[in-house]
């Protein structure tokens, strides 16, 4: 559902970049966690860097159930970084991993950290 080709950024010059709008019902489930109350609703700027894409996020909102608890999220700005040589050890956890088989990177668990970081 949130894993997005980037191959054609990836093969791109630095700076180049796509948008994209998402307003959507994500099915119960989908996290085994989260239960989402309102359509998720979010734009995001995937631009090229020398090492992989960066994803700039804004307008994230939506209302959620977690831990038992109704939370209404909503969030101005945040990025992430998508690197094709991740190393799990040394890199910081704002970054994630290319799928460099599919050229792909997967949002999802970036949202998902997003939205359980604002219920505290």
């Amino acid at each position: 559902m949130f894993t997005i080709p980037v191959w054609d950024l990836l093969a791109s010059y630095s700076g180049d970049s796509k948008e994209f709008s998402f307003e959507w019902e994500v099915y119960d489930g989908y996290f085994e966690d989260i239960k989402f109350l309102s359509p998720l609703k979010f734009r995001i700027k995937i631009v090229s860097v020398d090492d992989g894409v960066m994803v700039l996020f804004s307008h994230f909102s939506t209302q959620v159930q977690y831990d038992g608890k109704k939370h209404t999220i909503s969030i101005n700005e945040f990025e992430r970084h998508f690197k094709k040589d991740f190393d799990p050890i040394s890199d910081p956890n704002d970054i994630q991993p290319i799928d460099t088989k599919s050229m792909s990177i997967d949002i999802g668990v970036v949202i998902r950290e997003e939205i359980i970081m604002a219920t505290f």
